[in-house]
């Protein structure tokens, strides 16, 4: 679709809400940045991107508003080119259905349609799905290469004003090789889930390595907002429960093209709201498995903020992490190296900035490093200083373990 065309359904000034990951319609992005250019005043909302035109091809004239620094568009961020409104993924389809957050207009990417007139939106159910239901206008790319998949998330052809053909290759998100600090993290995780518990764990080396460690697990079910190429390997463990209607939902799958080819309309892996994953199932304790950047003595967690850059997001971790402690055996588990890559500064921090927090000391349950674990539910402020410390980096221990003159 030319920018002209684009150009009779976008008014000055509209707000742009653009799918992510594999839901981004490349081709409409290119030709909204050529309009953007000559209607004035246009606004767009994009979460996680792997389109690298973002990072070199945004006009001056486009706002862009985003939830998160990663991807494609943390170029942007670290650029001061993006806002950023720091919403988890409940806030933010919040937002969108009360129109808290504007929407004018949905430019996403979905499957050829069915024989009921329905395209599916392949491996995404997020919250573009809602910016959809309240939008002015949803256009819409029919990419050949986006196959349908279980999901209630389906737009009839009905709904839209508009769609283009393509048959662009799928973003794929290369797999980084596992270090051994990721194993030995992962090994730590590991003792803590049972088989048949839930699992929401994310995409990522350390997500990796920890469904690496689950492969002799039986029954595991999967809650995630994101999966990626570790889904498939468990399923060929034999480690996922493959008997229980719906037992495995996730709103984003994003990988390699093996993982695309593993998921179908059929498949285990069906897709479903950000909403819809944090409802804890009976008889399965749910395992929030989330990572970041920074955690302090309290059990406060930084998953977004490094130094003053804003590189992360606070995505699902709060919604899960909550999910987890109303399941019945379920922890909310933060898991990360007790470094930094170069292994010259924890990761364990005597205290987070009140502005950086992304879960707070009350939502955690669990923190695991290379080190150990530490359980620090029903503990006070001093015994969780002293386990928390316990697994930091034996060359920061000492300095932890020393009183907080704040409070003395």
């Amino acid at each position: 679709m030319s920018a002209s065309v684009l150009a009779q359904y976008l008014r000055p000034g509209d707000h742009i809400v653009v799918g992510q990951a594999t839901s981004e319609p490349v081709g409409l992005v290119a030709a909204l940045f050529d309009l953007a250019q000559r209607l004035d005043g246009l606004q767009v909302f994009c979460g996680f991107s792997l389109n690298a035109a973002w990072k070199d091809q945004v006009p001056d004239a486009l706002r862009v508003t985003t939830y998160c620094g990663l991807g494609a568009i943390g170029a942007l961020v670290a650029r001061s080119r993006a806002r950023v409104i720091p919403f988890s993924m409940s806030q933010l389809s919040s937002a969108l259905s009360a129109r808290t957050l504007k929407v004018d207009v949905v430019l996403l990417q979905v499957s050829p349609a069915d024989s009921d007139g329905y395209h599916s939106l392949g491996f995404t159910a997020d919250y573009v799905w809602e910016a959809a239901q309240v939008a002015r206008i949803v256009i819409v790319e029919v990419n050949a290469r986006v196959p349908m998949t279980r999901s209630t998330c389906r737009l009839h052809k009905s709904q839209l004003v508009a769609a283009i053909e393509s048959d662009t290759p799928l973003p794929e998100l290369p797999a980084e090789p596992i270090g051994e600090i990721q194993t030995r993290v992962a090994r730590e995780v590991a003792k803590l889930v049972p088989d048949g518990a839930t699992l929401q764990l994310g995409i990522g080396k350390l997500a990796d390595a920890v469904a690496d460690a689950l492969k002799d697990r039986r029954g595991l079910r999967i809650r995630s907002g994101m999966v990626g190429d570790w889904f498939p390997a468990l399923v060929a463990a034999g480690a996922i429960d493959e008997t229980t209607q719906g037992a495995c939902l996730a709103s984003l799958a994003v990988g390699s093209a093996s993982l695309y080819d593993s998921l179908s309309r059929d498949g285990l892996l069906g897709f479903a709201l950000p909403a819809q994953l944090v409802v804890p199932i009976a008889d399965s304790p749910f395992m929030a498995i989330n990572s970041g950047i920074e955690v302090d003595l309290r059990g406060q967690v930084n998953a977004e903020f490094l130094g003053e850059r804003y590189i992360g997001a606070a995505s699902g971790q709060p919604d899960y992490f909550r999910a987890a402690r109303r399941s019945s055996g379920g922890l909310a588990i933060l898991a990360m190296p007790s470094s930094n890559e170069r292994g010259d500064k924890s990761r364990i921090v005597p205290r987070i900035a009140s502005s950086y927090v992304t879960s707070a000391q009350s939502d955690v349950d669990v923190i695991v490093t290379e080190h150990g674990i530490a359980d620090i539910r029903a503990t006070d402020f001093d015994e969780r200083q002293r386990r928390i410390a316990a697994i930091a980096n034996p060359r920061a221990r000492d300095a932890l373990r020393q009183p907080d003159p704040k409070r003395s």
